[in-house]
């Protein structure tokens, strides 16, 4: 009789880490799910941070030369070393104050998938908030353009209005609300459809 030499299988354990990046959004979707669209806020918002930026530092800056003109003042004529590093350094915080609101900005989204909506409202650089709704609890999809930039632009705020206790989605500052309204209906009568077809 000959020595089984069989080597038994070893039991199975969890599946590997998946070592491949993934986007941040993907994290945020269950197993499943498909994104059908994604929607940032209008770049009209973004503009107006910029302007308020630059008027802010341009305001420090002819504060400074009118409460002290004698401290730029050079003998030939040329810009004193005072006044230069003035404006770099404001030039600098302008620059770094712009790449912050601008990635603060663009980090606000909402995500229209097959079967839920999720809202990221990024708040500060270090504070952001996502919130979910089920696509089973939208009863109503509003939207509305005030004034004559937010018409000029297509520009608006989408109010999705949630079924029971749960706090409505507002999403300001949304580019062509009155088309997104429209897929958030479809893709909620799509849910429906198959939830509601027999299995």
């Amino acid at each position: 009789m000959q020595p089984d030499n069989t080597v038994s299988p070893a039991p199975a354990g969890p599946p590997p880490i998946a070592a491949k990046a993934r986007s941040s959004d993907a994290d945020m979707l269950e197993e499943g799910e498909l994104v059908l669209t994604i929607v940032r806020r209008s770049l009209v918002g973004l503009a107006l941070i910029y302007l308020v930026a630059i008027a802010a530092v341009a305001a420090v800056i002819g504060l400074i030369i009118a409460v002290s003109p004698s401290a730029f003042e050079t003998s030939d004529g040329n810009f004193s070393a005072s006044l230069s590093a003035i404006i770099f350094l404001s030039v600098l915080l302008l620059a770094l104050i712009l790449f912050a609101a601008t990635y603060v900005y663009r980090q606000s989204r909402l995500l229209v998938t097959n079967k839920s909506l999720v809202q990221v409202m990024q708040k500060t650089l270090f504070s952001r908030k996502v919130s979910r709704l089920s696509m089973s609890n939208v009863e109503d999809v509003n939207e509305e353009q005030r004034g004559f930039w937010a018409t000029f632009f297509n520009y608006g705020t989408l109010t999705v209005q949630t079924a029971g206790t749960e706090d409505n989605f507002v999403f300001t500052l949304c580019p062509n609300p009155t088309k997104l309204a429209d897929r958030i209906i479809d893709a909620r009568q799509a849910y429906a459809r198959e939830n509601s077809a027999p299995q």
